[in-house]
């Protein structure tokens, strides 16, 4: 049985932060997906992108605002693409 109040307040929610929440764990699920496939562990992470552990670990709970700048190091450090701009998927479309 669904409780009342708890469906009520999700229908409450905007569909700018349910669109950012989604995005938020596809990331999170993308850098999880990759660091199982080359057996890497977030503590490895922090060590590579010279974080504390808490800090991956937080960050890897979904609701970080990722930046730019700092998806772009993760890319760089794992040799891994996080996430495709429109524009890369055009293009990958007219190669083929």
């Amino acid at each position: 049985m669904k409780n009342k109040r708890l469906e009520e307040r999700r229908n409450k929610i905007s569909t700018e932060i349910d669109g950012f929440v989604k995005q938020s764990f596809d990331i999170v699920d993308r850098i999880h997906e990759i660091l199982v496939a080359q057996g890497i562990e977030q503590k490895d992470l922090a060590v590579l992108l010279d974080k504390s552990e808490s800090e991956i670990s937080k960050w890897m709970t979904g609701t970080h605002n990722f930046t730019i700048k700092t998806l772009s190091k993760i890319e760089s450090i794992l040799g891994e693409k996080i996430i495709e701009s429109v524009k890369e998927k055009v293009e990958e479309k007219s190669f083929i």
